[in-house]
């Protein structure tokens, strides 16, 4: 772990706030276990936010049978249980029955007041001694201030309590139905509008950028530009909605597949002609909103998505900035570093060509089937991206077409000025007689429902008819798993 044991040499008492008389009030608060750090809510956290989150915590012990919070209570501290277990009541309410239940360490208690005024939803009684962790609101918002990426805890807690059953049910006008995809740092939720009974996906945005005071002034600007895209192969943005100590971002519902999936499932390389299908699709919509003046700055194959009914689309446009604006390193941190060109790592301006050496890395991954640089150490992930060359895929897959291979070393050049000029002039080296033009109208739905016994054999059939048909004119087979 992150962290040396700390010793008092004194030893200190709390008075806790205990209305049964019964309960003695001053105990003496012995060093937890630290199993709270533990909990998948500090998996992203680095070791120096470790260290000064750590430092702002207070421990506190409660002896069996005391009152930790009160539900309707109002309040701005939250608990981190670390030892002991805790007995959660919620009283009768119309339409729903009282419940029971309980708690065992590591878990965090009452985490909600550091998001939201609402009154506590339930009661929490120590059902044995237990030692906890004390955060107040006012304690974690300073220590934002200092560091802003600790925020993306409050991302994960209100995470929790989307996907719980008695958790949050409501964001904004959108009624939560459930978990259409997990990210790194938050999930993307299904949702209903109430009065048109429509299916759209809620995602929401990390707190880390909510509290950082330039994304906060750009983002509404930059909300109704996202909005106002109207194009068929990027995800269309409904709505925006501010909930919980953070945006959420509401988009159409789609169903099919992220590429990331297709690259790293069981069914092999797409044919060329899907590849080049792919490029040519997130090429497009990236032209078009670069001549809007959007820059993406996030293309990766978690942000592709291979819907069922044919078209490729571009998601998560809500990291996207001003091409018009210079990025720093400080505003330039988002993004991920495996398809970061030099100038996004240096903090330089950015513009078209950041996405397209996206693009280019996005495409290396899925000739290949994986990255073109890794290195569990992200400083020498970042040296790899800043000096040395993209291998040439034809040293890596010998039969890979000449124009993927050539579109995939000139967008990723390291200077910027030996890219393609833009998207559409990387798009136009793409065999146009390999391509596949766009979809007619027919469409041709084939279901095979196997058993796990005739799994190969079925994968291989597939496999057989995605090559009989690549490179055939108008036709575009995409397979879903369900």
């Amino acid at each position: 772990m992150f962290f040396r044991r700390r010793k008092s040499r004194h030893k200190q008492t709390m008075t806790l706030g205990s209305t049964d008389p019964t309960v003695d009030t001053t105990l003496s608060l012995d060093e937890p276990t630290g199993r709270w750090r533990s909990l998948e809510i500090f998996a992203d956290m680095r070791p120096e936010e470790l260290l000064a989150f750590e430092a702002v915590l207070r421990n506190v012990q409660f002896p069996a049978g005391a009152t930790i919070l009160t539900e309707a209570d109002s309040g701005d501290e939250m608990y981190f249980l670390d030892r002991g277990q805790v007995r959660v009541s919620v009283a009768a309410k119309e339409g729903q029955a009282p419940f029971t239940r309980i708690l065992d360490a590591p878990t965090t208690l009452g985490e909600m007041a550091l998001v939201t005024q609402e009154p506590r939803t339930a009661t929490l009684v120590a059902h044995t001694e237990c030692s906890c962790l004390l955060l107040t609101r006012a304690t974690f918002e300073d220590l934002i201030k200092r560091h802003p990426a600790v925020a993306t805890l409050l991302t994960r807690l209100v995470g929790v309590r989307l996907k719980e059953i008695d958790g949050i049910r409501r964001v904004g006008k959108y009624q939560i139905v459930g978990v259409l995809g997990k990210g790194a740092v938050a999930d993307v939720f299904e949702a209903v509008h109430p009065g048109l009974g429509q299916s759209v996906a809620l995602k929401m945005l990390s707190h880390a950028l909510v509290y950082d005071p330039q994304f906060g002034q750009q983002f509404d600007h930059e909300a109704r530009l996202v909005a106002s895209l109207d194009h068929p192969n990027i995800v269309r943005v409904m709505d925006f909605e501010r909930a919980y100590g953070t945006r959420f971002i509401v988009m159409e519902c789609l169903e099919g597949e992220l590429l990331e999936k297709r690259i790293y499932g069981s069914r092999g390389r797409p044919s060329w002609g899907r590849i080049r299908r792919i490029i040519r699709e997130i090429g497009d919509a990236l032209n078009y909103a670069h001549q809007r003046g959007l820059i993406h700055r996030d293309v990766k194959p978690s942000n592709v998505f291979l819907t069922t009914a044919g078209p490729t689309k571009l998601l998560d446009f809500g990291i996207a900035v001003n091409g018009d604006r210079s990025v720093t390193a400080k505003n330039g941190r988002l993004g991920s570093p495996c398809y970061m060109p030099p100038e996004q790592i240096l903090g330089q301006p950015l513009d078209a060509r950041t996405d397209l050496y996206a693009l280019g890395m996005t495409a290396y991954e899925l000739i290949v089937g994986r990255v073109a640089f890794d290195h569990q150490d992200l400083r020498e992930l970042l040296k790899m991206q800043l000096y040395t060359p993209t291998p040439d895929l034809r040293s890596v897959v010998p039969d890979v077409p000449d124009d993927l291979a050539e579109f995939v070393q000139v967008a990723t050049a390291k200077v910027p000025d030996e890219r393609f000029a833009d998207c559409l002039d990387a798009i136009y080296i793409l065999d146009d007689g390999a391509a596949t033009p766009s979809l007619t109208a027919l469409r041709t739905v084939i279901t095979l429902d196997h058993g796990m016994i005739a799994e190969d054999e079925v994968k291989a059939a597939v496999a057989a008819l995605e090559n009989a048909l690549d490179g055939v004119p108008g036709v575009v087979v995409t397979v879903t798993d369900t």
